[in-house]
């Protein structure tokens, strides 16, 4: 039985501001705050209900060029696509509001700072509880877009945006940003659409394993390492600007990092041996991982630009897969103390920045023959890790509280499932599953997401032939 804890956010909304762009308020800052009382909405019940939502094509000045009308099309329907990815808005198709204006005539292309021009009462009569109406002018220095956003029950504008000088290459990268506002206003969380994937994938069957980072939904995927060893494990740096990865390309699996901006790569641990699985600390100036010594595997810190690592958690029988809790109290990882792996939970006591220490230890985990790669909530309350169900025969998701209790089953009966993730704002997993859609069947392994209950799987397009072991980079303000 799922037990959820529903808890009320309160929004506050920020500008964001488009590098490149020129941004125009609507009401001065660019920003329209919701008055009254403040708008809360519960997002951590499983019984959530996704908001109804309506995005009519966005509107265009009279006589606008082919070019500008097919902008106008293709941007509601993108930002439409973007609602839907973040599993929380159902989007209206077009023949729900076919017949009611997104604005009464004369009242488009002002940029209005309100409710300025919209029937609220016709919207709310068919079920709209969101509203997003945009609108393109052309002027003699680009587009210019305007988006509105109205909460229908509450009968008030909670956000509003005007852009200038919009290109069509820019416009996408808008879109995002917007619609990154309009879930941080509905949840008080940082959006995820400027947020970015690494994966390990291979092009084709024969292939070796190869790290790569991609858009929020695996699109754009780009290869960073590109010698013929396996690379493995690839990890984000809380700032985004970071990727820390194995590879064997010195002909031992060292642990690597890898500048996002620069493409520039360092060597962080190269001990002869085992140096995998690579977790920053919530800091950034410490990496986590896995190394062998001693004919046993324990848990050691080395510094962000690499130097001598030296042991963190050690004791008989393996400890691997660290995992330090965003709020830096605790650090998870799997052990084999006790026979098969299981999950546990350390507490960290820090001497310094970069002295952390164990000082005791819990187990988590009894159910399930085999228990893995644990990874932590960005509020640090829950944990999702894959285990080994012994009597189906497969691996398959979980997610408990920090301290072992509420355990819940994410997935089942499709495949094997591993390697969980999550979306900086906690409502979103991603994981590697080698499903085969609609059968329990074993095929090439794929990037998938879910929500955080389990609902709405699917799987993401990366266009390579295998892709495994993601992890989600960090919100982008």
């Amino acid at each position: 039985m799922k037990v959820a804890v529903c808890r009320k956010v309160v929004v506050f909304v920020a500008a964001v501001l488009v590098p490149g762009l020129i941004p125009a308020g609507l009401s001065g800052s660019g920003v329209v705050h919701a008055a009254g009382s403040q708008l809360i909405v519960n997002i951590d019940s499983p019984s959530f209900r996704k908001l109804a939502t309506a995005i009519p094509v966005f509107a265009t000045s009279p006589g606008a060029s082919a070019e500008v009308t097919k902008m106008a099309r293709d941007g509601s329907a993108e930002l439409g696509r973007l609602l839907i990815f973040s599993g929380m808005f159902n989007v209206m198709g077009e023949a729900a509001f076919r017949g009611i204006p997104a604005t009464r005539p004369g009242a488009q292309l002002k940029g209005g700072k309100d409710l300025d021009g919209i029937d609220v009462v016709q919207w709310k009569s068919i079920g709209v509880e969101s509203l997003t109406i945009g609108e393109l002018a052309l002027e003699p220095d680009g587009v210019a877009l305007s988006l509105r956003t109205v909460d229908i029950n509450r009968n008030v504008l909670i956000l509003g945006k005007r852009y200038r000088k919009v290109t069509r290459d820019q416009y996408v990268y808008v879109l995002r940003r917007y619609a990154d506002q309009i879930l941080k206003a509905y949840t008080g969380k940082p959006g995820i659409f400027s947020t970015k994937l690494t994966f390990v994938g291979r092009k084709s069957k024969g292939a070796n394993k190869q790290i790569y980072i991609s858009d929020f939904d695996g699109t754009n995927a780009v290869q960073i390492t590109n010698r013929n060893v396996p690379h493995l494990s690839p990890n984000w740096s809380p700032d985004g600007r970071t990727v820390v990865f194995t590879s064997y390309e010195d002909g031992n699996p060292d642990l690597f990092a890898y500048d996002v901006k620069s493409g520039a790569k360092r060597k962080l641990s190269g001990k002869k041996g085992i140096n995998s699985g690579g977790n920053f600390s919530p800091k950034g100036n410490l990496v986590a991982f896995t190394g062998s010594q001693n004919q046993d595997t324990d848990i050691f810190l080395v510094p962000n630009q690499g130097g001598e690592r030296r042991p963190f958690l050690t004791g008989q029988g393996l400890d691997v897969d660290p995992a330090f809790s965003p709020d830096g109290k605790w650090i998870a990882f799997v052990s084999g103390r006790f026979g098969n792996p299981h999950i546990f939970r350390g507490a960290v006591q820090w001497d310094g920045d970069g002295k952390p220490r164990v000082t005791d230890d819990k187990r988590l985990t009894y159910a399930g023959w085999w228990n893995a790669t644990p990874a932590w909530a960005p509020e640090s309350d829950k944990i999702a890790f894959a285990g080994y169900d012994k009597d189906i025969d497969r691996f398959d998701l979980f997610m408990m509280n920090p301290d072992g209790t509420v355990l819940e089953r994410l997935t089942i009966r499709t495949g094997d499932n591993e390697r969980p993730g999550w979306a900086p704002n906690g409502q979103l997993i991603v994981f590697q599953s080698n499903r085969i859609p609609g059968q329990n069947s074993r095929g090439v392994a794929q990037l998938w997401i879910m929500n955080r209950d389990g609902g709405s799987q699917r799987m993401l397009n990366t266009g390579i032939y295998e892709a495994t072991q993601p992890a989600w980079g960090p919100a982008v303000e």
